[in-house]
C-alpha cells in the first residue's frame, strides 16, 4: 500500500511532536561548565589581572576578517556571466564553490577489444555541488546533481 502525505499532513504530525527532557547528567554538565566560565570572568576581571581573554580574541577576529576578504577576492577571480545561462547569467547570484565528492568506485575488470587489446573498466559515482550567493540578501543557493563517470584505462601485463 502506497500512502503518501501532503504538506499539511507532515506539519500536523510534525506539531503533535515534543522534544525529549533533558537528562539529569546533561544539566549538571552544563551548570558546571558555566559555572567555570564564570570564575574564570570573574577572575580575570579583578583589577590585578589584566582580561587575557582579549588579545586571542582580536587575533581571531583579525583571522576570520582576513579570511572572508580572501574567499571574497578568491570568488570573484574568473566569474564572468554568461550570456544565455540562466539564473547565474543575470549576476544577480554569484558562484561560491564548486565540490564533487566521490561516492563509490566500481572496478568493472578487464575487457578485451576486437584487436584483443586488454582495457581496465572503472565506474566512478559521484556528487558535484555548486553553491551560489545572492548578494542583495545573503541567500544561499546549493544545486546537487549525481554524476557517473565511465573511465576505460589500459592495461599492461608486464
Amino acid at each position: 500500500m502506497n500512502h503518501e502525505l501532503n504538506e499539511s499532513e507532515v506539519e500536523n504530525i510534525l506539531r503533535g511532536l515534543a522534544p525529549a527532557e533533558v537528562s539529569p547528567a546533561l544539566n549538571q554538565r552544563v551548570a558546571e561548565e558555566l559555572r567555570l566560565d564564570i570564575d574564570w570572568l570573574e577572575q580575570s576581571n579583578t583589577p590585578r589581572k589584566p582580561m587575557r581573554w582579549l588579545t586571542p580574541l582580536a587575533y581571531t577576529a583579525l583571522g576570520a576578517a582576513a579570511a572572508i576578504a580572501l574567499m571574497s577576492y578568491v570568488s570573484f577571480i574568473g566569474t564572468t556571466p554568461r550570456s544565455g545561462s540562466g539564473v547565474a547569467g543575470t549576476g544577480q547570484i554569484l558562484p561560491v564553490s564548486t565540490i564533487r565528492e566521490w561516492d563509490k568506485v566500481e572496478d568493472e575488470g578487464i575487457h578485451y577489444t576486437s584487436d584483443k587489446v586488454p582495457e581496465q573498466h572503472v565506474k566512478l559515482r559521484s556528487t558535484e555541488r555548486h553553491v551560489f550567493i545572492d548578494p542583495r540578501d545573503g541567500a544561499q543557493v546549493i544545486v546537487e546533481y549525481p554524476r557517473v563517470d565511465s573511465l576505460v584505462l589500459p592495461v599492461n601485463f608486464q
